[in-house]
């Protein structure tokens, strides 16, 4: 009896270890499976982010900064003749909104298949398109086709002259840069931009010639 006793403890105690066992297992399976499941929302919900942030980013590029960049460029072909005024630089968003940033949105892809092919064509092309926003400032109703082939005939033989001219601010930039950048934004970007419509204004007088 006491033998028998001691088995069905045996016994019943081998049951007991082995379903506390199986209950166990089957909790930390289901531990590892929630684990992943979170990990999975977790990843989908940060690549969402990414993407909304990516979109959100391009769309206030074309939608704001170019427009707002034509602005500028707008304001300094200005200085170039007569006084410029502070609302020359809304140029870009109350003459003809939609070609504006059509016609630079185009210029933006091109430049980045450009240069996705290979880094040397991305370069060239940039100066091929370097005068499109200074003729979409001089020339409102200007389409993108004709804005295209405008400045790839005015930077026909010009681009290394352009790239010259972009090398000379080199010891600028890094002035700039020991300043922490103070010197570029009151003196350095304005002197850019400035050299630049200056140079737009000379090949407009070539071409015209």
């Amino acid at each position: 009896e006491e033998n028998g006793r001691n088995l069905i403890v045996m016994v019943d105690d081998d049951g007991y270890v082995s379903v506390e066992q199986g209950r166990e297992e089957y909790s930390t399976e289901i531990d590892n499976e929630a684990a992943g499941a979170a990990a999975v929302i977790v990843g989908f919900f940060i690549i969402l982010a990414v993407l909304v942030g990516v979109a959100v980013a391009v769309a206030y590029d074309i939608l704001v900064v170019n427009p707002l960049s034509l602005g500028f460029k707008k304001f300094y072909l200005k200085t170039q003749d007569e006084p410029a005024e502070i609302s020359n630089i809304g140029y870009g968003f109350d003459n003809n909104y939609k070609n504006n940033i059509k016609t630079l949105f185009f210029r933006d892809l091109y430049l980045v298949l450009w240069t996705l092919l290979f880094i040397i064509p991305g370069i060239v092309k940039s100066y091929e398109y370097r005068m499109i926003p200074y003729l979409l400032c001089d020339n409102p109703g200007m389409t993108k086709e004709e804005a295209f082939a405008k400045s790839k005939a005015m930077m026909n033989g010009n681009k290394f002259k352009a790239f010259l001219l972009d090398l000379s601010f080199i010891g600028w930039d890094i002035l700039s840069g020991l300043t922490l950048g103070f010197l570029g934004v009151f003196y350095v970007e304005p002197y850019r931009h400035s050299t630049r419509a200056a140079l737009y204004k000379e090949l407009m007088g070539s071409s015209a010639a």
